[in-house]
């Protein structure tokens, strides 16, 4: 009994810092840059001030557990039906890499360092002779453009031809085209070549940092004149979440309940992407060189952070954890987490 009692202890302990873990660890890296600023926020009380509750049933019962009101038993449910999801994923078959030829596809969701990523595949179709596609690069920029672009240079795939596709701002909009992933990879499968479907998402701390970066270096100005023009506020024109630019892209995004929104999302990245990875490029990049077989001159840089001058105040964060349960991020990604990374395997052991 007291070993079942401890059990329980253990796992609701770990339940509770879950629920405040992306904030602390998110902001933990920055601690060596900036000296004097609170980074300690507390979710459950962000939670307990605002009426976006969490949408996915685990993350409710989650801060149920944190609350006290339920135990820590009340999410194995939950668990084992996102354990099952990610058994249904779309996987690079490991048995038969390297593939000989095939296409690449990588949806960059701004405020993810995709830019870093599209950089390394660069120096890969570089060195390794392979043809790229980019939407930032056609022209006219339209989506229609891009489209036959893509669908133009995915015909008559030889050898050991390698296609590398772009895919940000002006590309498709998976909402509304996924008619056009499906058809572009049953062009290369044709060929008998593989189509490889990507995408990295961030920590939703991380993104909302990084949009703020962003604006900040768009605003050349001071970081006193930044916070002063009040561009920290995001109530006004808050930036894109990232289930939305990966439904949406960059056009107008529907009316749609959030609950609906993350089901949406979750669902596109299990029928369509071969790979999605959350904070992890090196997994990015070691399968993308397995699955191709090619040698890289170079590894995806490193995430660093300089000391700007901007202050990460308390009030900020909680705004940050507001927008992101609001515009659905916070569910779809700690989502993603459990079925792309396993995040809460471990639980179903206890």
């Amino acid at each position: 009994m007291m070993q079942k009692i401890a059990a329980y202890a253990l796992l609701a302990a770990a339940l509770s810092i879950l629920l405040t873990s992306s904030v602390r660890i998110g902001f933990a890296m920055f601690s060596n840059n900036i000296d004097g600023v609170d980074f300690d926020v507390d979710v459950t009380e962000a939670d307990d001030t605002t009426n976006d509750e969490p949408i996915l049933a685990i993350n409710q019962r989650k801060l149920a557990v944190a609350r006290g009101t339920e135990g820590p038993e009340g999410v194995s449910d939950v668990l084992s039906r996102l354990l099952q999801m990610s058994a249904e994923t779309r996987k690079i078959d490991e048995s038969k890499l390297p593939y000989k030829c095939g296409a690449i596809l990588f949806y960059h969701i701004p405020g993810t360092e995709g830019a870093v990523v599209n950089d390394w595949l660069m120096k890969l179709k570089d060195a390794n002779g392979a043809s790229y596609i980019s939407s930032l690069e056609e022209v006219p920029q339209t989506k229609e453009s891009f489209m036959n672009s893509v669908d133009a240079q995915l015909q008559g795939m030889v050898g050991s031809d390698w296609k590398i596709i772009y895919a940000q701002d002006n590309s498709i909009s998976l909402s509304t085209d996924e008619n056009v992933l499906r058809s572009w990879r049953d062009a290369v499968e044709k060929q008998k070549c593989q189509f490889i479907a990507t995408t990295s998402f961030q920590d939703t701390m991380d993104h909302s940092v990084s949009h703020t970066k962003m604006n900040f270096a768009d605003c050349n100005c001071s970081a006193e004149e930044f916070k002063n023009e009040r561009q920290y506020d995001m109530s006004d024109d808050p930036w894109r979440g990232q289930l939305d630019y990966l439904l949406f892209n960059s056009g107008d995004a529907m009316e749609m309940d959030t609950k609906e929104k993350v089901k949406r999302g979750l669902r596109l990245l299990k029928e369509h992407f071969d790979l999605v990875v959350i904070n992890d490029h090196d997994r990015y990049s070691q399968t993308i060189l397995r699955a191709t077989g090619w040698s890289s001159p170079v590894s995806i840089p490193k995430r660093t952070f300089l000391n700007d001058g901007l202050v990460y105040s308390k009030d900020l964060v909680s705004k940050y954890t507001k927008l992101a349960a609001k515009n659905g991020d916070a569910d779809f990604i700690d989502a993603v987490g459990h079925v792309y990374q396993n995040s809460l395997g471990y639980l179903m052991l206890q």
